[in-house]
C-alpha cells in the first residue's frame, strides 16, 4: 500500500509541475501561447486531466478556467496523500 501511495503522490506532483510550468511558460508571451509550441506540448500533455475536470466540474464553470480548478484539484490531492502516507507509515499519529 505504501508503494501504490508513493506512486500516486509522485503522479500527482509531476502533474502539477506540468501545470505550474505550462502556466510559467505561458507567463512570457501571454497573448501569443497559443502559437509557443511548448506551451501546446505541455497542454497536450495535460488535456486527459483536463477533459476529467471537465466531466466533474458543473456547466457553468467556463472552459478557460478549467485548468485552474484541476491544479485546485490536484493541490488537495497530493495533501490528502500526504496525510494518508502518513497514517499508512505512522498511524500513532492519528489516534
Amino acid at each position: 500500500m505504501a508503494a501504490f501511495l508513493a506512486v500516486v503522490h509522485n503522479m500527482v506532483m509531476l502533474v502539477g509541475v506540468v501545470y505550474i510550468t505550462q502556466f510559467v511558460t505561458g507567463i512570457f508571451n501571454w497573448p501569443g501561447r497559443q502559437n509557443n509550441g511548448v506551451y501546446r506540448l505541455l497542454g497536450f500533455l495535460l488535456s486527459p486531466v483536463n477533459k476529467a475536470v471537465r466531466v466533474i466540474t458543473p456547466a457553468k464553470v467556463a472552459d478557460q478556467h478549467v485548468p485552474v480548478v484541476a491544479f485546485a484539484l490536484l493541490f488537495w490531492l497530493y495533501v490528502a496523500l500526504i496525510a494518508a502516507r502518513l497514517y499508512v507509515k505512522r498511524p500513532e499519529l492519528f489516534q
